[in-house]
Protein backbone atom coordinates (compact mmCIF):
# COMPACT_ATOMS: atom_id res chain seq x y z
CA UNK A 1 0.00 0.00 0.00
CA UNK A 2 1.23 3.73 -0.01
CA UNK A 3 2.31 3.28 3.43
CA UNK A 4 4.89 0.90 2.73
CA UNK A 5 8.54 1.70 3.07
CA UNK A 6 8.76 1.43 -0.65
CA UNK A 7 7.02 4.11 -1.78
CA UNK A 8 8.72 6.10 0.49
CA UNK A 9 11.80 5.09 -0.80
CA UNK A 10 10.46 5.49 -4.63
CA UNK A 11 9.53 8.94 -3.47
CA UNK A 12 13.57 9.37 -2.21
CA UNK A 13 14.37 8.09 -5.69
CA UNK A 14 12.46 10.68 -7.35
CA UNK A 15 13.69 13.48 -5.18
CA UNK A 16 17.17 12.36 -6.09
CA UNK A 17 16.20 12.82 -9.85
CA UNK A 18 14.77 16.40 -9.29
CA UNK A 19 17.74 17.09 -6.86
CA UNK A 20 20.49 16.20 -9.72
CA UNK A 21 18.76 18.01 -12.00
CA UNK A 22 18.80 21.23 -9.67
CA UNK A 23 14.93 20.97 -9.43
CA UNK A 24 15.27 21.81 -5.91
CA UNK A 25 12.12 22.57 -5.13
CA UNK A 26 10.60 19.52 -6.78
CA UNK A 27 13.27 17.36 -4.69
CA UNK A 28 11.57 19.01 -1.55
CA UNK A 29 8.31 18.11 -2.07
CA UNK A 30 9.14 14.53 -2.33
CA UNK A 31 11.36 13.95 -0.09
CA UNK A 32 8.42 15.35 2.62
CA UNK A 33 6.26 12.73 1.54
CA UNK A 34 9.27 10.18 1.65
CA UNK A 35 9.88 11.61 5.30
CA UNK A 36 5.91 11.21 6.08
CA UNK A 37 5.94 7.90 5.09
CA UNK A 38 9.23 7.09 7.28
CA UNK A 39 7.65 8.57 10.19
CA UNK A 40 4.63 6.68 9.99
CA UNK A 41 5.96 3.58 9.43
CA UNK A 42 9.30 3.32 11.37
CA UNK A 43 8.93 6.26 13.87
CA UNK A 44 11.17 9.29 14.85
CA UNK A 45 14.34 7.41 15.83
CA UNK A 46 15.50 5.25 12.25
CA UNK A 47 17.62 5.71 9.75
CA UNK A 48 15.71 5.95 6.73
CA UNK A 49 13.90 8.71 9.00
CA UNK A 50 17.85 10.55 9.27
CA UNK A 51 18.18 10.15 5.76
CA UNK A 52 14.86 12.12 4.28
CA UNK A 53 15.98 14.74 6.50
CA UNK A 54 19.84 15.14 5.38
CA UNK A 55 17.95 14.97 1.96
CA UNK A 56 15.33 17.50 2.89
CA UNK A 57 18.08 19.60 4.29
CA UNK A 58 20.06 19.60 1.00
CA UNK A 59 17.56 20.75 -1.42
CA UNK A 60 16.92 23.48 1.22
CA UNK A 61 20.73 23.92 0.96
CA UNK A 62 20.29 24.67 -2.77
CA UNK A 63 17.45 26.77 -3.00
CA UNK A 64 19.35 29.19 -0.79
CA UNK A 65 17.29 28.44 2.58
CA UNK A 66 20.76 27.53 4.78
CA UNK A 67 19.24 28.67 8.57
CA UNK A 68 16.26 25.63 7.71
CA UNK A 69 18.80 23.36 6.20
CA UNK A 70 20.63 23.10 9.21
CA UNK A 71 18.01 22.54 11.23
CA UNK A 72 17.47 19.51 9.27
CA UNK A 73 21.01 18.59 9.04
CA UNK A 74 20.94 18.90 12.84
CA UNK A 75 18.23 16.76 13.51
CA UNK A 76 19.61 13.97 11.03
CA UNK A 77 22.70 13.76 12.92
CA UNK A 78 21.40 13.58 16.43
CA UNK A 79 18.88 10.81 14.79
CA UNK A 80 22.04 9.05 13.53
CA UNK A 81 24.09 9.89 16.87
CA UNK A 82 21.49 7.91 18.95
CA UNK A 83 21.59 5.06 16.56
CA UNK A 84 25.27 4.97 15.27
CA UNK A 85 27.39 6.50 17.83
CA UNK A 86 29.13 9.72 17.47
CA UNK A 87 31.84 7.61 15.67
CA UNK A 88 29.49 6.47 12.33
CA UNK A 89 30.39 8.09 8.78
CA UNK A 90 26.54 8.96 8.46
CA UNK A 91 27.00 10.53 11.81
CA UNK A 92 29.73 12.45 10.94
CA UNK A 93 28.27 13.44 7.36
CA UNK A 94 25.42 15.27 9.06
CA UNK A 95 27.22 17.17 11.25
CA UNK A 96 30.03 18.32 9.41
CA UNK A 97 26.43 19.86 6.80
CA UNK A 98 24.91 21.25 10.12
CA UNK A 99 28.52 23.09 10.52
CA UNK A 100 28.54 24.82 7.01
Amino acid sequence: GSEHPDVAASYNNIGAVYQAQGKCEEALVQYHKSLEINIRVHGLVHPDVAASKENIGLSLKGMGKKGEAKGMFTQAAATRRTIFGADHALTIKSERLAAE
